[in-house]
């Protein structure tokens, strides 16, 4: 005490300097003058922007909170509806006595890195191994296809983008089911080339192309876009269509990672069979 006593004593002129600032403010403010309704005026403001900057933090990461449980639930849905075309298989007796069999898996990601000026472009997810995701899993979005996962490490995944000269899928006219196969001419970013479909095909511009669910990859019926141009190339039997893709490949954000789990036996049955 005898020591606080003496700093006081000591810096006294401070002390009282201080204590007549807060003198003079506390009357400033509460007297009715200009000078308190200016007061009051800018800590109102002060408050409202502390305020508002709380509620914009709130609805920021209430949002990020709404778009995870949106995907998680488009990626139940989607997975619902794949289930149910492989349950309608079984009932049509296309498959055996499978029936209490879940064939495919949806999982939501996103897209953290992408490359469309290369021939062969990919495709970066924030999802990998720990999340179940694997090589040659198909890759869609809610416009329709995007690619191919082509290799893992713990926790992100690499895909082999639509845009990748190599890569080619099983695709076919939603109307007709005639089939052929879809590959990138690496030309333009918005169109891809529809080959191998028969003549018998009556292809017409404007036709919707989906999976042809040919593959291990992809079940039948997911969007790739529509035919705007197409021939039949000299002494060929087989169409040659451009085709304008459904999804902006420049401007990927939220995907869904598709796993067939019969992928193994029909590949192993395949392996096993002459013709394929």
């Amino acid at each position: 005490m005898e020591k606080l006593l003496a700093l006081l004593i000591n810096r006294r002129a401070e002390v009282l300097t201080l204590l007549l600032l807060a003198i003079g403010l506390g009357l400033t403010v509460t007297a009715e003058t200009p000078q308190r309704a200016k007061w009051l005026s800018s800590s109102s403001k002060v408050s409202g922007s502390i305020y508002q900057l709380k509620e914009n933090l709130g609805v920021y990461f209430d949002l990020k909170q709404v778009n995870r449980r949106l995907s998680e639930e488009n990626a139940q849905l989607r997975e619902a509806l794949y289930q149910s075309q492989f349950e309608k298989a079984l009932i049509e007796g296309k498959f055996g006595n499978t029936d209490t069999l879940k064939q495919y898996v949806v999982s939501p990601a996103k897209v953290i890195k992408n490359s469309v000026i290369r021939e062969k472009n990919l495709i970066t997810l924030n999802k990998g191994a720990y999340e179940g995701i694997i090589q040659d899993m198909g890759v869609i979005s809610d416009k329709g296809v995007v690619g191919v996962v082509e290799r893992t490490s713990d926790h992100f995944s690499t895909v082999i983008s639509l845009l990748h000269k190599d890569l080619s899928i099983n695709a076919a006219l939603k109307n007709t089911k005639h089939f052929g196969s879809l590959i990138w001419d690496a030309e333009t970013i918005d169109r891809c080339t529809l080959v191998d479909l028969p003549k018998i095909s009556n292809i017409q511009i404007g036709d919707t192309i989906v999976t042809g669910g040919m593959s291990s990859v992809f079940p039948a019926g997911i969007p790739i876009g529509q035919v705007s141009a197409y021939s039949i190339p000299n002494n060929s039997s087989f169409y040659k269509a451009e085709i304008r893709l459904f999804n902006d490949m420049s401007n990927l954000d939220q995907v869904y990672v598709i796993k067939n789990t019969l992928k193994e036996e029909q590949v192993s049955l395949e392996n096993q069979t002459n013709g394929f």
